[in-house]
């Protein structure tokens, strides 16, 4: 029983990551797997526009700053994005009041930049 109820609660927690795109250009890319999206942590000397901004945000205690970051890769290679240039990792923390006890609750974020290289 404990193996099935394991399985029932990663399955519930993996589909509790949430992301807000915002579109800076309209240009329609082809869509590309997350794999082939490059992870940067500071902004490339290449020469690349950005094309969105996209802020991941986990909906339960289970998720990860990784299960963030594979959100942003995900929606970055539905708009065709070459890489996302990561921001701040932030976690907001609030306090739930259940019955006698008080739980801390935490929201982690993490954002990025889309961008496409120039090409030529």
């Amino acid at each position: 029983m404990k193996p099935l109820l394991h399985f029932t609660v990663c399955l519930f927690a993996a589909g509790c990551v949430s992301a807000s795109v915002e579109r800076l250009d309209h240009a329609a890319r082809p869509a590309r797997s997350p794999d082939s999206v490059a992870v940067l942590i500071e902004k490339p000397e290449q020469s690349y526009t950005v094309i969105a901004v996209i802020e991941a945000k986990g909906e339960s205690v289970f998720d990860s700053f990784d299960d963030l970051r594979q959100k942003l890769l995900a929606e970055a290679a539905k708009l065709g994005g070459d890489a996302v240039i990561l921001g701040q990792e932030s976690t907001d923390s609030n306090f739930i009041l259940t019955g006698t006890a008080m739980i801390e609750s935490d929201t982690k974020k993490v954002s990025g930049e889309v961008i496409v290289f120039t090409r030529g």
